[in-house]
């Protein structure tokens, strides 16, 4: 077993395993061997379950401890997932059965270790349940094997927890990777750990991202929204967390503005600490030098907007939207080119070439994009440190038909009717962002054409 450190956190550890019928073979076996790795190595005072899922979840190892003399009935219990093999993915039904076992005991940290070998049938509930488990405080990290999978659905799933999403590349890889997570949660440092951001009076958040430790696009955030809650999860030893938060902010006559404020809550098991808590302001200076752009933020900017784009590219490719592929495709080119990756553009070409001439991206191509832009990749030296190629439509001035330019507003950009009066009433604002020239140029044009007088321009980002 890992070695503990001394005062060292209690986990409780459930492993959700794929049992459809696809998995039958190589897979399961590969499944079984990684979950007796963890029951080898895992130290008896943490928890450990095991749940299978294929049309429907069951319970098969429920909060175990694996103590010496306990290991080797551990180990029968799970070789009793092969009696499950067969009939489809119902994934969400695997997670909310881990999420309820992984709460009927204390613990300091709660870990879901999800696995699967294809899509999801039931993709909405997964992400619903996901979003539970994150709610429950339960940390989901999602393991993808063979060349179905669907990765970028698994980032989804593990992102609004924090958690992560990891491609053991062979079957015989699986193990260890398993193995390497049993010792990440001995590495945690910090649990339960929570950043609440406030934005300061009438600045509004638009768009949040993880850049840290896997970038991810989190979502738009509503105008409505007054507080943002970041579920940071567990803190390894020497992890670093980070998160990006796109803000619109009025105009102000001073020269310094405070944008927002952070809470930072979290507990330290190992010292007995629980609910510490910092907080800090977040201001914006105006000054000289303030065209100069930081290279660490416009990276990580970068890095967040690939992982964004790479999900958008799989979603066009599910829908058969070759207009859409084509143009994500060529943002990641562009993209590329300002991280002074040549090997990325090289792939994003050969994809495109393929598109163009109708060939679908194999789902495989698709995962090792997914898995790809999960790591933050600093720029070259000589790459350029602000992104060029995404516009922005700003409404400069609302001109004096108001309800007309609402309704132009709704039918050009699908946002509701109350989210645009919020945007307006903020004007001069971004009501459209991150989009290529041509289709900012076709909003800006549409609005035009409805004779609302209004005054909107296009900004480079």
């Amino acid at each position: 077993a890992i070695e503990p450190a001394i005062g060292a956190l209690v986990a409780n550890i459930c492993l959700v395993l794929d049992c459809s019928g696809s998995m039958a073979g190589d897979k399961a076996d590969a499944a079984i061997a990684a979950a007796n790795r963890i029951v080898d190595i895992v130290d008896e005072r943490h928890r450990i379950s095991l749940v299978g899922f294929a049309l429907s979840s069951r319970i098969i190892v429920d909060n175990a401890q694996a103590t010496p003399a306990g290991r080797d009935a551990i180990k029968a219990k799970v070789e009793r997932l092969r009696q499950m093999l067969g009939g489809n993915t119902f994934l969400g039904s695997g997670i909310r059965t881990g999420a309820d076992l992984v709460q009927r005991f204390t613990a300091d940290a709660r870990i879901l270790v999800v696995l699967s070998d294809g899509a999801a049938d039931d993709k909405s509930e997964a992400l619903a349940q996901a979003q539970r488990t994150r709610e429950l405080g339960i940390q989901l990290f999602a393991v993808g094997i063979g060349d179905d999978y669907e990765a970028d659905h698994l980032r989804k799933l593990a992102a609004v927890s924090s958690g992560a999403v990891l491609a053991p590349g062979h079957l015989d890889q699986l193990a260890a990777t398993f193995g390497e997570l049993v010792a990440r949660v001995e590495s945690f440092i910090a649990t339960n750990a929570q950043l609440v951001v406030t934005p300061g009076e009438r600045v509004r958040a638009r768009h949040l991202y993880r850049t840290l430790p896997q970038p991810a696009f989190l979502g738009d955030v509503s105008t409505t929204a007054r507080e943002l809650d970041l579920r940071v999860g567990n803190v390894e030893r020497g992890q670093t967390h980070a998160f990006l938060v796109a803000l619109v902010v009025p105009p102000h006559a001073g020269s310094v503005l405070e944008v927002a404020r952070a809470m930072l809550t979290f507990d330290v098991p190992a010292l007995g600490l629980h609910a510490q808590h910092q907080e800090i302001a977040l201001h914006v200076a105006l000054g000289g030098d303030a065209h100069v752009e930081s290279a660490e933020i416009s990276g990580a900017y970068r890095s967040a907007q690939i992982a964004r784009l790479v999900d958008e590219l799989a979603e066009a490719q599910r829908r058969n939207d070759k207009d859409e592929c084509l143009d994500r495709i060529d943002l990641l080119i562009r993209l590329s080119d300002e991280q002074g990756d040549e090997r990325a553009r090289a792939s994003y070409e050969q994809l495109r070439d393929g598109i163009a001439e109708d060939r679908a991206i194999p789902q495989k191509a698709l995962n090792e994009l997914v898995i790809a832009s999960t790591e933050h990749r600093p720029a070259a030296p000589d790459a350029a440190t602000v992104i060029k190629q995404l516009y922005d439509v700003v409404l400069v001035a609302p001109g004096d038909a108001p309800i007309l330019l609402l309704r132009a507003l709704r039918d050009a950009t699908g946002k509701s009717l109350r989210e645009l009066n919020d945007l307006i009433a903020m004007a001069p604002v971004a009501i459209q962002e991150a989009l290529p020239h041509r289709k900012a140029e076709a909003l800006v044009a549409q609005i035009a054409d409805a004779g609302t007088g209004a005054t909107l321009k296009i900004r480079k980002r």
